[in-house]
């Protein structure tokens, strides 16, 4: 599959940078081979919020299918860290996949990672080649993030988003009474 977007393509609107980060991001949470309703929820966020700024009326959720099917053939994660623009970029690829590794994590859950999700963030670090400091720094952020406790409209969205007749969490242009 090619690795620039055609017109046609969701996410053809992105630069290779964003999409580069899509697509490590998408590359960690595909590691275990299993694509969790978390991870695609998550996944589904990250390109809302990153389309959000150009203004393109593409569904998150087909534009997450679309990474989800270039990740079904191999990954050049030295290749998608190249066109990473910046530091800053670098830094963010740390935070996100923290965040997607840390996106189906249960209590029962034996190990606090998925051990293919941290061999791929391991692989990613090296990549990367970012200072420790900077790595921490993107670390502790992802993790405050999820414990950040969430809101009451979050855990309702959360739950009732499967039935279909409850707007999904990135739908909260309106008020949360509108929705009861």
């Amino acid at each position: 599959m090619p690795s620039d977007p055609t017109p046609s393509t969701p996410l053809a609107s992105l630069k290779p940078s964003q999409r580069a980060l899509l697509r490590i991001v998408c590359w960690v949470a595909w590691a275990d081979g299993d694509f969790a309703e978390e991870e695609r929820t998550l996944l589904q966020q990250v390109v809302a919020r990153t389309l959000a700024p150009l203004n393109t009326a593409e569904d998150p959720a087909l534009a997450v299918s679309s990474l989800a099917a270039e990740n079904l053939q191999p990954v050049d994660v030295e290749q998608l860290v190249a066109d990473l623009e910046g530091a800053d970029g670098r830094q963010q690829a740390v935070k996100l996949a923290v965040l997607m590794m840390g996106a189906n994590q249960r209590p029962q859950d034996d190990a606090a990672v998925n051990p293919a999700e941290k061999s791929a963030y391991r692989r990613l670090l090296a990549a990367l080649a970012l200072p420790e400091a900077t790595v921490q720094e993107a670390e502790w952020a992802a993790r405050q993030e999820l414990q950040r406790p969430r809101s009451l409209g979050e855990l309702i969205s959360e739950t009732l988003a499967g039935f279909g007749a409850w707007p999904a969490q990135s739908d909260t242009d309106l008020p949360l009474g509108y929705w009861l």
